[in-house]
């Protein structure tokens, strides 16, 4: 199975590009081909960060929930008086 590339890596394959095409010295074909590669490289970008930004909020709302005690063999008369000695 092929390993996917970082963020990283398509970052750096990003700047070659512009690089490349800022530099001037590439023909109109080339310019074009590297322009096309890099506006992939961009969308490759955007996947991960998204995919990234997505995981923090899962993260965020696990955390911002936070933990919650329970009682074992509380009674249902006893839950609330139980709880008020947890915290």
């Amino acid at each position: 199975m092929k390993k996917e590339k970082g963020f990283e890596t398509y970052l750096k394959e990003l700047e070659e590009v512009v690089d490349k095409l800022e530099s001037g010295e590439a023909d109109l074909d080339s310019a074009i081909d590297e322009y096309e590669k890099g506006m992939k490289l961009i969308e490759k970008c955007k996947e991960i960060l998204k995919e990234k930004k997505m995981k923090i909020e899962v993260l965020k709302k696990k955390t911002e929930k936070g933990y919650e005690a329970e009682e074992l063999d509380a009674d249902e008369d006893d839950d609330e008086e139980k709880g008020k000695k947890l915290f």
